[in-house]
This record gives structure tokens, sequence and C-alpha cells, in this order.
């Protein structure tokens, strides 16, 4: 009589088959369960980065409020969302419909920047009138951090703005605003600790505010380097960098205007009283439209020498043999001079 065959054979076979298949799964299944993993915990991380930074400026003595903090974006994007963002400090205060930052989650020190809706910053200086931005349409930019959490470039555009200066509403086309840190905070005084740029297009200014200039200044351009670590915004701290040496490197404040163009460089500090003096030299066309605005603030015998010195000082380099005045611009004592003319008062700056 014959053995009667079993099946132990193919159910081993069996078995076999389905754990290849189960280790095979795991292995397919391991990397996403991993990248999920790593996503929520980039995700935290951002988030707590974020309240640690609102909370630092609040025990700093800003006020810093938002009416809500999501972190979304998954799988492709951390995205942390900011509603209704505000943040006031000294002399300034910053409110916006909604702010977005998101970077891609394999390079999460490149963030892009959305300001959507209204954005408005307010200026406000003792004894000035206040100076109020709005950008109705918000704006863009992109942000690069270090590793170590310090910023290494910031570069922010807004379009369609509305400046409001005493009551006066001046509409500025495009308005791009950047920054950048090195690596280290400068050891010397002769280092930058900080670098800013900023570009305005398209001014239009009221009617009759300086008619000899026109109503359009077509673009305006800084750029500036502060040395050392930059201090705060505050007399204290002012000072002591101030006292310690510290300047303001201004490599380019560009002004075309009407007939004015002017190019200014060279080097801002605070005296003792924390007030601006400032050693530049200027190189400016059509000068003699300067003279014009700022007639009415000097004496007729002033403004007789003034035409006179910048008759003798203006050469024929710029186009077409167009007459150029390079000269000296220095301000000290709440003064502004153009060579030895002293051509306009400035306000105290209250810090």
């Amino acid at each position: 009589m014959r053995p009667t065959p079993t099946t132990s054979a193919p159910r081993r076979l069996l078995t076999g088959r389905r754990i290849a298949s189960i280790l095979v799964l795991m292995v397919l299944l391991l990397p996403a369960v991993v990248y999920t993993l790593w996503w929520w915990q980039a995700a935290r991380a951002v988030r707590g980065g974020l309240e640690d930074w609102v909370a630092a400026q609040r025990d700093s003595g800003a006020v810093v409020e938002h009416g809500g903090l999501t972190v979304a974006g998954f799988p492709f994007a951390l995205r942390a969302e900011l509603d209704k963002p505000h943040l006031a400090t000294r002399g300034a205060e910053w409110q916006g419909a909604r702010l977005v930052a998101e970077a891609a989650p394999w390079n999460p020190t490149r963030i892009a920047l959305t300001f959507s809706g209204e954005q408005r910053l307010s200026v406000v200086q003792p004894g000035q009138p206040p100076i109020d931005i709005l950008a109705p349409q918000g704006g863009s930019g992109d942000l690069t951090m270090r590793m170590s959490g310090t910023l290494e470039r910031l570069a922010l555009r807004f379009t369609g703005l509305t400046a409001q200066v005493a009551g006066q509403a001046v509409p500025v086309a495009a308005l791009d605003v950047g920054a950048a840190q090195p690596d280290q905070p400068p050891a010397e005084r002769t280092t930058a600790g900080l670098t800013l740029t900023l570009s305005a297009d398209g001014l239009t200014l009221p009617d009759g505010m300086v008619p000899t200039l026109g109503r359009e200044v077509k673009r305006t351009e800084l750029t500036l380097r502060v040395m050392g670590t930059p201090p705060r915004p505050e007399p204290a701290s002012l000072s002591a960098w101030s006292r310690d040496g510290g300047t303001v490197e201004v490599d380019r404040l560009a002004l075309d205007w009407g007939p004015l163009g002017a190019v200014l460089s060279g080097t801002l500090a605070l005296d003792a009283q924390l007030q601006p003096q400032a050693a530049l030299t200027a190189e400016i066309r059509g000068a003699p439209a300067i003279l014009d605005a700022v007639k009415p603030m000097m004496r007729p015998n002033e403004a007789a020498i003034a035409r006179t010195v910048l008759t003798m000082l203006a050469r024929p380099t710029g186009p077409n043999g167009e007459p150029v005045v390079t000269a000296p611009v220095t301000v000290q004592d709440r003064a502004l001079f153009v060579g030895p003319l002293r051509v306009a008062a400035l306000p105290r700056v209250v810090w």
C-alpha cells in the first residue's frame, strides 16, 4: 500500500515565498517610513525654532503677536504659515495679513518667503512726522540661513507701494531690500558685521514739493556696511559702539531725480550726542537745480556765493560734456555742507 502524499513541502515553499515578499515590501517601505519620521521631526524643529525666536524677541522688549502658526507641506516641502503677523520694536512696527516661509526638506536653509495680502510698516521718530509704508499687494523674497542658525542673506521685493509722509502720499513702483551677514561675528571694527542694500524705483512726489526737480524720482540706491558687531537701535548700545570706533561705510548712495543725478560714498559715524556725522564725496550732475531747490533756505548772499563756488567746481566730465561737480559733502553739528557751504539744517535724531 502506497503512502498518502503530504503537503508539507508546498506549505514550506509557500511560507518561504511569503517571507520573501514581506522582506521585499519592508525594504521598499523602510525609506518612506524613515523619510516620514524625519519630515515630522523637521517640522517639529521648525515650529520649535519659530516659537523660540518669538520668545527671545519678547524677552528683549519687542511685541510679537500672530493669529496662528501652522507647519505643513508634507511630503515635498516644509511650509510655515503665520497668520496676521505683528512685530513692534523701538520706533518701528510691521503688520501683515499672512507670511508663508517654505523650504525643500532636503535643503532647509534656503527659504522662500511670501508676504500674502496687505503689509504695513510704520516708522515713528520722536519729534518727526510718522512714516507709513503700505504694500496692498504683499511681496516676496528669499532667505538663506546657515546650519548654525545665523543669517547669511536676505532679499525682499515689494511692488505697488504707497508711503505716507506727513500726510502726503508718495507712490513707489518697486522696493528692493537686502541684507547679508558674515559667517562669524567680526573680531574688529575694520570688518563688516552687516551689509544692507536698498533700491526704490518710480517714486512720485506730491505736487509742488520741489518744483525745480520735478515730481518723479526715477531711482534711489543705497549700499552700506556696518563695521563691527551691529549695535541695537537704542542709546546705550549705540553709544558703546560709537565710543569703540564704530562706523558705517557708505559704498554707494545714488539719486536719479529729474535734472539731478548724484552718487555719494564715504563714512558715517555718531558724535557724542549720538547725532549723525558724515564725510562723503559726491559727484553731482545738475548742481544748479539743487541750488534752486535749497535757495529758499539760504540768505541771498549765501546763494550767490554757492552759485559761484559750484560753477568753479564743475567740470565737463558727464555725458556729452555735461558739467559734473565733484565735491566733499559733510554732516556736522546737525548741518549739511557741500564743500565749505552750509546748504541745509538737519533735524535732531532721537533714539
